[in-house]
């Protein structure tokens, strides 16, 4: 019998939670393998509802039957909860599982990695690739005693490079990243488009302090969409403390921005069936060009609020994705759609600006007021070409005030890491018109 069947009489509602990930890890530093590592994981999760009141516990497995007598003793102080867990319902077919990238070794993965840096120094005999790949695959599962069946196998491969910048030996460079459900496939175009990026920065080069066209890459598209997630939360709205509590179909961004909310995308290397509470998840539109639709819910924000699960429940905190932490509201496959313009169209128009290829203490921002200020890599940009790469340089400004005036979006769009601090799943190429950069 498992957990849930031996919970009747002692609790009054219950989730189990169960994950089992196994993770390959190769990384390489200046083109020379520096390390190899393998890690399985199988751990637990389990939620009760005693009185009204929720406790949790952890360990190995949700089915451990220590676990129900920690979660019980936990309830009789835990906090009252205005919820109760998933109910019976129908889930979409995410297809996230490849079995061959699920069987990817060590091996595979070192292999690929001096593939590609024997492939980088073809091209390039002076560069150096620091490289960290990744496999990942398991199995997630979620039960309630509501009647909730959520069962889902995952896997995924990542590749990050970084070519140092000839002038700075290994701390700063060019850098790309790919994720995919399958076994990784590096173009020539992708390697010939990072050692450009490499040229650029052959020296360094200083921007005028003052506002200036500022043109984000994909990957820090993070900006934007981890704005959001904070001031769109059922609980933050709730409590009163967002600015967009009240903002529901009014202009919020640039008709230019449009944000949508799928975890199901076909593009999203990442997808997903259902949140970690076990809800399934749907397509919804949050932003429509530059209008609010909509916030993102869990089961207790939702209650607090007084709508429905939105299918945003994750496990995660500014900096982590572990089992032990609460579920919160937050995007699982933020999407931002494309523009009609070529990135390099776009950069070929910038006077005097930046390109952003990474932002560096985001996280100690105010972003739940939408305030932000963050260091920056990437390139400064003069009558359309890069000039060398940013050094000393900052951003800051109000999220809000600066996309409500976007001057582009491209048409090209990339996946995006899908972790704590970078919550998108696929994003453009976008350029704001004039941002507050500070350099020296």
């Amino acid at each position: 019998m498992t957990l849930l069947g031996r919970v009747k009489g002692f609790v009054d509602h219950a989730e189990a939670y169960a994950i089992h990930r196994k993770l390959v890890h190769v990384r390489c530093r200046e083109s020379a393998l520096e390390l190899t590592a393998h890690r399985k994981t199988s751990v637990g999760a389990l939620r009760v509802l005693v009185d009204g009141k929720l406790g949790s516990s952890y360990g190995e497995s949700p089915d451990e039957p220590e676990l129900l007598q920690d979660a019980r003793e936990a309830a009789s102080f835990g906090q009252k909860a205005d919820f109760v867990f998933a109910p019976s319902q129908t889930y979409a077919d995410a297809s996230c599982y490849d079995h061959e990238c699920a069987e990817l070794t060590a091996g595979d993965l070192i292999d690929t990695c001096m593939d590609l840096c024997q492939r980088v120094t073809q091209m390039d005999a002076d560069a150096r690739a620091n490289i960290v790949c990744e496999a990942e695959s398991g199995r997630r599962r979620i039960e309630t005693t509501e009647g909730a069946t959520a069962d889902q196998q995952f896997s995924h491969a990542s590749l990050f490079v970084e070519l140092p910048f000839v002038s700075r030996q290994a701390d700063v460079g060019a850098t790309a990243h790919v994720v995919s459900i399958y076994p990784l496939h590096v173009s020539d175009a992708w390697l010939e488009g990072l050692l450009e990026m490499r040229a650029w920065g052959a020296g360094s080069s200083v921007p005028a302090s003052g506002r200036l066209p500022v043109l984000l890459t994909p990957q820090v598209s993070h900006l934007l969409t981890l704005t959001l997630a904070e001031c769109l939360s059922s609980r933050h709205v709730a409590a009163g403390v967002s600015p967009l509590g009240e903002k529901i179909d009014s202009a919020i961004l640039s008709e230019m921005i449009t944000v949508e909310e799928n975890p199901l995308h076909a593009d999203l290397p990442l997808r997903r069936s259902f949140d970690d509470e076990g809800v399934a998840v749907e397509p919804r539109t949050i932003v429509d060009r530059g209008t609010l639709r909509g916030f993102a819910a869990d089961l207790a924000g939702g209650a607090e609020l007084g709508i429905v699960s939105t299918g945003n429940a994750v496990r995660r905190t500014l900096f982590s994705q572990r089992i032990e932490n609460a579920p919160i509201p937050c995007w699982l496959g933020a999407i931002v759609a494309p523009g009609r313009t070529a990135w390099r169209t776009m950069m070929a128009g910038i006077e005097e600006g930046i390109l952003v290829t990474r932002m560096l203490g985001l996280h100690s921002s105010n972003l739940l007021q939408g305030q932000f200020s963050a260091q920056v890599n990437g390139f400064h940009i003069r009558k359309g070409v890069p000039v060398g790469y940013l050094e000393r340089t900052m951003i800051s400004g109000n999220v809000f005030e600066e996309f409500a005036h976007v001057r582009a979006v491209s048409r090209e769009r990339e996946p995006t890491a899908q972790g704590p601090m970078a919550v998108a799943g696929l994003a453009p190429y976008i350029l704001l018109d004039a941002v507050q950069v500070t350099s020296g």
